[in-house]
């Protein structure tokens, strides 16, 4: 409960300033939780976004987990559905990170997860990039609809990565 305050506080910061420009005591204030327990879970302000990155992509990873071993997931209409749903949830922490200028970040969690989700050294080199082009090209897609304050619908939005990715994968 305290680390999912010290993520919100955080979150809220950002919209604000710059990471550099907030301090632990802003943060712990803001979440209404004391300095000793900042410590006791991180190590530093980056630390939280990266727990929380991780966070994200481990629960992503456990409930896409059965459409990933029916063989696939930009093939069906469904999960990426479920996808552009789970990013609109996330959509306040996203936007936060990218306007701070640490939108890499996200780009680094996306593209670890689709490698090590669907990478095996067997489908070779092309399959490779063709994985890491999917992964900057979704975290592009959906930096551009948060930045829109998602005013297309989830549907809208699932239909368009749809149409996308049957031509590329």
């Amino acid at each position: 409960m305290a680390r999912e305050c010290m993520v919100s506080a955080l979150t809220q910061l950002l919209e604000t300033k710059p990471l550099s420009e907030i301090s632990v005591t802003e943060i712990t204030n803001k979440a209404g939780v004391s300095r000793m327990t900042y410590y006791r879970n991180y190590h530093s302000k980056e630390e939280i976004i990266s727990s929380y990155l991780e966070d994200i992509f481990k629960a992503f990873r456990e409930d896409t987990a059965s459409a990933v071993e029916k063989g696939g997931f930009f093939q069906d209409y469904e999960n990426i559905l479920y996808c552009v749903h789970f990013f609109e949830k996330h959509q306040h922490f996203v936007r936060s990170l990218y306007r701070s200028g640490m939108g890499d970040l996200m780009m680094q969690s996306m593209t670890s997860y689709i490698l090590g989700t669907y990478y095996t050294e067997d489908k070779g080199l092309v399959y490779y990039y063709k994985l890491q082009a999917l992964a900057g090209s979704l975290y592009t897609i959906y930096i551009a609809w948060i930045l829109r304050d998602t005013r297309d619908s989830a549907e809208n939005m699932s239909q368009i990565i749809y149409d996308i990715y049957q031509q590329v994968l």
